[in-house]
């Protein structure tokens, strides 16, 4: 089984799933040595949500089966990222359930110098990306530092 790298608040629902076409399409074009590309996939197994985004921006994930919300992405859990007090209004931007998949990257610092370990939370860029009938929408573009 695959080690899952991460940010914490979505590690659970990160999948590698080897058979999926727009998986290995997505991976080949975002992943790397420190760049991971996910599908997600609540805990009851479903695999079709409804997404909400606002202007920080965050990123929510509503399951269409047992309607848990997974955050997948927020600058508040990101220790290098500053997220402004101002409040943003969520706004549902898919009316279908659709298919999620999610890159996070990181820096290769840890790695050079000593005073920086590696944390799964310090990312420093994210993407996510729907599957639609006509193929995949990138909906988040975002660094964080």
């Amino acid at each position: 089984m695959k080690k899952i790298i991460a940010p914490t608040h979505v590690e659970n629902y990160c999948n590698d799933v080897e058979g999926d076409i727009y998986f290995q399409m997505l991976k080949h074009e975002y992943g790397g040595d420190y760049s991971y590309l996910y599908k997600i996939i609540c805990d009851c197994k479903n695999d079709k949500f409804l997404i909400y985004k606002d202007n920080h921006p965050s990123l929510f994930a509503d399951c269409c089966s047992c309607k848990k919300r997974i955050t997948i992405y927020d600058l508040s859990q990101y220790p290098a990222a500053i997220k402004l007090d101002k409040a943003y209004d969520l706004k549902r931007i898919t009316d279908f359930a659709s298919e999620l998949y999610v890159n996070y990257e990181y820096s290769d610092e840890y790695l050079y110098e000593d005073d920086v370990e590696f944390d799964k939370n310090d990312i420093t860029w994210a993407r996510a990306f729907l599957k639609t009938d006509t193929g995949i929408i990138k909906i988040l573009d975002d660094e964080t530092v």
